[in-house]
């Protein structure tokens, strides 16, 4: 690629020539979606700033390394795709519905393209004449020419949440975000299952678009961890503890496909929800592989996680959230980014293209893992940088890390043996937050929802390389709550089953930034926050402290040596300026999905009214849950009732004690879920991108919602006409409920 810029400066006619038949080769390869790339004429790199709204350009020709341009382009930029002669470079920009094209000459922006709602991944044809750019909340694919700039189609009907591309000359890759239910099984004996999902890649013929089919990325059965028990299978914890019961897990969180050969590769954050939870058996790091010639999983896919727990304490580190991967150009070695854990890992494909970490067989074994620090200067230094993404050069000699949190890119050499790779460099790409702001607050909030690692502990599972966020870097808040929102899994928690809870709604929004401690957290009743979890079990974001130290295996963010409780008697804000810190980012720093509805509504609108839907949906936050006293909660009113905050459960027919997953592990036993007494009623705001819906995952779609009686009639009283009997009614409510975002006048409580 080099070569191909010598040939524009005046080269040899022949010379030009069979470099320019090399480049035609090379531009047949396989493309994907990537948020850094690297021009062609290898000197420039391009790199996205989500919270900035910008696109920065490098010099890295001969290790310059040097920032020349930052280019303004739409609202949360993610994804960019540069043609193969360098003349422009395209932009998705998620929270404008919107491509920036980059003229590649200037770096100035030249064009913009209305596209679908919320656009993430995008990627060429390996010739350049198309770009198909994946819509995240419209379910949709733009196909643009990039000749003319212009949206020549777009293809329908691809799925739930489309995220990451990958486009060879003959089919289009789409992953779904979220894994998808599996068949074969009542959905009751499939939430919180750890076989219950899979991952999901949709195949788009190239050449006909309207050709689409779909391959599932299976479960693993055993991901080399044991539970104590297995509490869908009835088969209850023991006292003492005996950890015999192997678990799998699913894929889910796809947020990269790269193709290497005859394979794809897919890092993620692999869900195993199934109980008795504890912290190495809920989440794990799979590197899942299919076979691109017949589109159907290889059975090649590995659990990055399995044999780190044989390394020695000071270099023990899971490999936590992969959230991308690169290949060298000439060699089987690749490498992923473990977001979480701010590394490269380096990855090794054997001849059938079966990867590998080299990771320990058992203890006393070395293994052969090899990590690289990114992102963090000094090296050791407890910041972390969320690294999201890396490009290698056309030599193989240099790996270029977009670091998220940090906003800059880390330079790594990876010329020489494994051994010797290292960061030699870093370059500022956007600036960060002003100290000691709020922004600066939020922004620490940030780092730490998104990492594994965080402070350094005092224990040897929160000792370096590790920190106090969990177990030897094992789990972060982004595994279940990914850019804050959620993973789409049910998870058999101690209450019972339990779908992750999106955090938009955490808060109304907007809210002032008043009424706020001198850590910048949110203080309540004031500022207005429903209250916490399915069964209202919590009534402080500080609260999920208690998270951190159980379902992630932390020592905590909290240090004053006192008791960390829920409800009573202390309250937990305050505490911990870092905890401050969490509550304040999910206030002021989580986007809402915006829906793809914008019109059609009004009907919906009025049956909602008619239907007094806004007894328990009303208000600024869609929610008539609101903490109303200052914690922690004194005498009553609020009542707590088993450890729940009862003045907020509503009891509307959504709790079956006979459903196959309606189960929780109480002590050595198995016993019936909470639920009797109702659930804490969730937010409505974009509510379309919930799905599946319930405390359980019950209802697939809002329309199952609106199928139970007794739910849809809750605000009307005894004896009143259901409003909502006719199909065609409850449609018409559910296309208003779709369109619902934060651009939609709440409908005030009555």
């Amino acid at each position: 690629m080099k070569c191909v810029s010598l040939f524009r400066f005046g080269s040899s006619a022949l010379l030009g020539l069979l470099l320019v038949q090399g480049a035609a080769a090379q531009a047949l390869e396989a493309t994907h979606s990537t948020p850094i790339a690297l021009a062609n004429n290898a000197r420039y790199l391009y790199v996205v700033n989500p919270e900035n709204n910008s696109v920065t350009v490098i010099d890295v020709l001969g290790d310059a390394n040097t920032k020349v341009a930052e280019i303004p382009v739409g609202v949360g930029p993610q994804r960019l795709a540069i043609l193969p002669d360098d003349s422009k470079i395209y932009v998705t920009n998620q929270r404008s519905g919107t491509v920036t094209v980059i003229n590649g000459a200037t770096n100035h922006p030249m064009n913009t393209i209305d596209v679908g709602k919320e656009p993430i991944g995008c990627a060429l044809s390996p010739d350049g004449n198309r770009l198909y750019v994946a819509n995240f909340s419209s379910d949709t694919v733009s196909v643009i020419n990039t000749g003319n700039d212009r949206l020549i189609k777009t293809i329908k009907g691809i799925g739930p949440k489309p995220r990451a591309l990958a486009v060879t000359e003959d089919k289009i890759y789409v992953t779904l975000f979220l894994a998808q239910l599996r068949g074969g099984a009542p959905v009751d004996e499939l939430e919180g299952a750890d076989d219950g999902k899979e991952g999901r890649v949709i195949v788009i013929n190239a050449h006909d678009t309207r050709q689409q089919s779909s391959l599932a990325l299976n479960p693993l059965a055993d991901v080399g961890f044991n539970s104590n028990g297995s509490l869908l299978d009835g088969i209850p914890a023991t006292d003492p503890p005996t950890f015999t019961f192997p678990t799998g897990a699913y894929p889910n969180l796809l947020d990269s496909i790269v193709i290497k050969g005859d394979r794809a590769y897919l890092p993620n954050t692999a869900a195993s929800p199934n109980g008795p939870f504890r912290f190495n058996v809920n989440v794990q790091s799979f590197l899942s592989v299919f076979d691109t010639n017949a589109d159907v999983d290889s059975g090649q896919t590995i659990n990055m996680n399995s044999g780190v727990q044989f390394e020695p304490v000071g270099t023990k580190l899971f490999i936590t959230n992969p959230i991308a991967i690169e290949f060298k150009h000439h060699s089987g070695e690749g490498l992923v980014v473990s977001a979480a854990t701010d590394r490269l890992v380096r990855v090794e494909l054997d001849g059938s293209g079966k990867p590998t970490i080299n990771a320990p067989l058992m203890a006393g074994d070395p293994g052969g893992i090899v990590r690289v620090e990114v992102g963090v200067d000094p090296p050791g230094v407890f910041l972390n940088s969320n690294p999201r993404g890396l490009v290698i050069n056309a030599a193989d000699t240099r790996a270029y890390v977009f670091n998220f949190i940090t906003r800059d890119v880390s330079v790594v050499d990876i010329s020489g043996a494994p051994a010797t790779w290292r960061e030699m460099d870093r370059v500022p790409s956007a600036d960060l937050p002003a100290p000691d702001s709020l922004e600066a607050t939020i922004h620490r909030g940030q780092e730490l929802f998104n990492t594994a690692i965080g402070p350094p502990g005092t224990v040897e599972e929160s000792m370096p390389p590790a920190g106090r966020m969990s177990n030897f870097g094992w789990g972060s808040c982004y595994g279940c709550h990914p850019g804050g929102l959620h993973d789409g899994a049910t998870w058999m928690f101690p209450d019972g089953p339990r779908q992750a809870i999106s955090m938009e709604s955490t808060f109304e929004h907007p809210q002032q930034p008043v009424n706020l401690n001198t850590n910048g957290a949110p203080l309540l009743p004031d500022f207005h926050q429903r209250a916490l979890n399915w069964s209202a079990v919590r009534d402080e974001v500080q609260d999920f402290e208690l998270n951190i130290r159980a379902v992630s295996g932390g020592q905590g963010l909290i240090t004053d040596g006192q008791p960390v409780v829920n409800l009573t008697p202390t309250a937990n804000t305050g505490r911990s300026a870092d905890l401050d810190a969490i509550a304040s980012y999910i206030a002021f720093g989580i986007k809402a999905p915006l829906s793809p509805r914008d019109q059609g509504t009004e009907a919906g609108r009025e049956l909602f009214i008619s239907a007094n839907c806004q007894a328990c949906h009303g208000g600024r936050n869609w929610s008539s849950s609101q903490v109303f006293f200052a914690p922690p909660p004194g005498t009553a009113p609020p009542t707590i009732v088993n450890g729940q905050l009862v003045d907020f459960l509503k009891l509307v027919g959504t709790f079956d004690p006979t459903a196959a997953n309606e189960v929780k592990a109480t002590g050595t036993t198995i016993t019936t879920a909470n639920g009797e007494l109702g659930f804490n009623v969730p937010s409505l705001l974009s509510v379309f991108a919930g799905a599946p819906y319930l405390h359980s995952g019950a209802a697939r779609t809002l329309a199952e919602v609106l199928e139970n009686v007794t739910h849809r009639t809750a605000g009307l009283g005894v004896g009143a006409v259901d409003v909502l009997q006719r199909a065609a009614d409850r449609d018409k409510l559910v296309r208003f409920l779709e369109s619902i975002d934060e651009s939609t006048e709440p409908v005030p409580v009555n």
